[in-house]
């Protein structure tokens, strides 16, 4: 079952989001420890607002266990997402303009996916994909877009699987990455 995080229920969502996004979550903390990094992410999530807030999460729960999530949002709201987390890093003497750009305007930005190792291959993902359009077409968007690093084919395959074609090569920690994107009118 698919329902939206709560900001009093965040356990194992850190993990996820680590599990995902690696290195990333170095530059996101400016953090090197893992257990310091889990700590700062668990902060970011029940933040009202910035990009791995509870309010941008999606949890896929069997028998009340989180076992994946969705982390989308409106790429219109990038800077205002990130203004938290980037004073979150002044405080710790990291002055940082802004992130690498990972979405274009007008897109509902899929920015994390995630499912724990021994639930995957079952089609978690895959739900969680469809659900994601299906609400970003309520609101209304007509296009998703995700970005994937280019070692890694084994999700560029199923974002493939499930729609989405590549559209540009962007920069990010000095890394390319595919954006790419799904027209869902």
């Amino acid at each position: 079952m698919i329902v939206k995080a709560k900001k009093d229920n965040i356990s194992n969502l850190s993990n996820l989001i680590f599990n995902a996004i690696k290195d990333v979550a170095n530059i996101l903390t400016g953090e090197d420890e893992e257990d310091k990094i889990l700590q700062t992410i668990d902060q970011y999530i029940v933040m009202d607002i910035n990009r791995l807030s509870y309010n941008n999460i999606w949890i896929y729960e069997i028998q009340n266990r989180v076992v994946g999530l969705i982390i989308s949002y409106d790429s219109n709201r990038v800077e205002e997402l990130d203004s938290p987390i980037l004073e979150h890093l002044a405080i710790k003497n990291i002055f940082i303009d802004a992130f690498d750009k990972e979405c274009f305007a007008d897109e509902f930005y899929i920015d994390t996916i995630s499912v724990f190792e021994d639930f995957q291959g079952k089609g978690i993902a895959k739900e969680l994909f469809f659900f994601i359009e299906k609400h970003a077409k309520k609101l209304e968007y007509k296009k998703l877009s995700l970005l994937v690093d280019f070692d890694n084919i084994k999700a560029l395959k199923l974002y493939e699987k499930v729609g989405f074609k590549k559209n540009t090569i962007l920069k990010i920690s000095n890394h390319n990455y595919h954006h790419m994107i799904k027209v869902i009118f």
